[in-house]
């Protein structure tokens, strides 16, 4: 394996066993055993677990998000609201789907750090390509009048917000829904709709 594979290799056992045991709760040796090398090996790419879980973050976290921009993109171009919303909270619920280790990584780490901790990486996350697009987004339909002329970052935490509840939910603590995921999409994209435009969506 070259350095890079070698990295690429850790970081991702990292990942996994930071989703099941937590930052504080996973060990060196651990890690070690996981990635199949030795704790020398880990020290000589992360100086520390903290580099380690930094470098899992940045690696996985935006995994396809300039893709998921361009296509949201396309759908600001023809002004289609619904199916913006509708591509949004899918990409939201199938990440949750397909990437749990992930997002019990970045759960452990919000409930283990303080808040000093916290805020570094939500400001980390909110100058992600996504957040910043969504922010562009709401700005741009509230000047043209089809958006609510409220705090532009409330709305655009409220897009998110809803369908990542859901998928913390359904996709991470196994809650059974007794909705399939397109009539929670569906439903979500047009209440979400709804709010935003002042309750005008759902009579149109």
């Amino acid at each position: 394996m070259t350095a890079e594979q070698r990295k690429a290799q850790v970081i991702d056992a990292a990942i996994a066993l930071f989703g099941r045991h937590g930052l504080k709760g996973t060990t060196t040796r651990a890690l070690a055993e996981a990635a199949g090398v030795s704790e020398a090996t880990i020290f000589k790419h992360f100086p520390t677990k903290d580099d380690l879980y930094a470098a899992a973050f940045e690696r996985r976290t935006f995994v396809g998000t300039a893709q998921l921009v361009t296509e949201l993109q396309g759908y600001v171009d023809r002004q289609d609201d619904e199916g913006l919303l509708r591509r949004l909270i899918g990409a939201i619920l199938d990440g949750y789907e397909r990437d749990r280790d992930l997002h019990r990584m970045l759960l452990y780490a919000w409930l283990e750090q303080g808040p000093t901790e916290n805020n570094r990486m939500w400001n980390q996350m909110r100058r992600s390509p996504l957040f910043e697009f969504l922010d562009r987004y709401v700005r741009q339909r509230q000047a043209e009048g089809v958006f609510r002329a409220d705090a532009t970052g409330l709305l655009t935490a409220a897009l998110v917000a809803l369908p990542v509840n859901h998928a913390i939910s359904t996709k991470l603590y196994g809650i059974e829904s007794e909705f399939p995921d397109e009539q929670v999409i569906d439903t979500y994209a047009r209440l979400l709709l709804d709010g935003v435009r002042g309750g005008m969506a759902l009579g149109r």
